[in-house]
């Protein structure tokens, strides 16, 4: 977790969750209670959380009414917080056959999809414009170039490795990022 703490809303991070099926109403919240959310690709949405050291607590509509800002604002700051985690602490992205796994803290791989730099420095590393994504759970991540068949077939085999018993479980789907945006893969 984040040693360095500030204080309110200032110290947002960005925290991808998967969509929940609330369909049958068991899932709604009072409005004071609802978590602020912004929809990302795919099932995956992006929410926001606060470092309380031994959780994370989720910002809701009710927080960030109080301190006056707008879901834009809370995702500018909680991106911006993201770079600086980075900057304190290491993430690692070592080769692992044909794939890359994102290591980090255990909680927020995920997240990392939101940090452009990261995937405009792989991009450049890998000498093509497209990159080839799972996020099995909230603290993996993998890629490769969108160009190899090899590192499709392993992120697919991590995916069933994790599915169905791991935790924090998010999606099965791969995504691919073109022209510096996240869309579903449908190959």
């Amino acid at each position: 977790m984040w040693r360095k703490r500030k204080r309110g809303l200032d110290s947002v991070l960005p925290y991808l969750k998967a969509t929940l099926d609330v369909s049958d109403g068991s899932g709604i919240a009072e409005p004071s209670a609802t978590p602020v959310t912004r929809p990302f690709v795919g099932s995956l949405l992006t929410t926001y959380v606060l470092d309380e050291e031994s959780r994370f607590r989720f910002v809701t509509e009710a927080d960030a009414a109080e301190a006056g800002r707008t879901v834009d604002q809370l995702h500018q700051r909680a991106i911006a917080n993201l770079a600086a985690l980075v900057a304190q602490q290491e993430l690692r992205t070592p080769k692992f056959h044909a794939i890359t796994p994102v290591i980090f803290d255990g909680n927020l791989e995920v997240s990392f999809m939101l940090f452009d730099e990261l995937w405009t420095s792989f991009e450049e590393r890998f000498g093509e414009p497209e990159i080839l994504a799972v996020a099995p759970a909230r603290d993996i991540l993998a890629f490769c170039p969108a160009s190899s068949d090899e590192g499709r077939k392993q992120l697919g085999e991590l995916v069933d490795r994790i599915w169905p018993g791991g935790d924090h479980l998010l999606t099965r789907d791969f995504y691919r990022r073109v022209d510096g945006a996240w869309q579903l893969d449908e190959a």
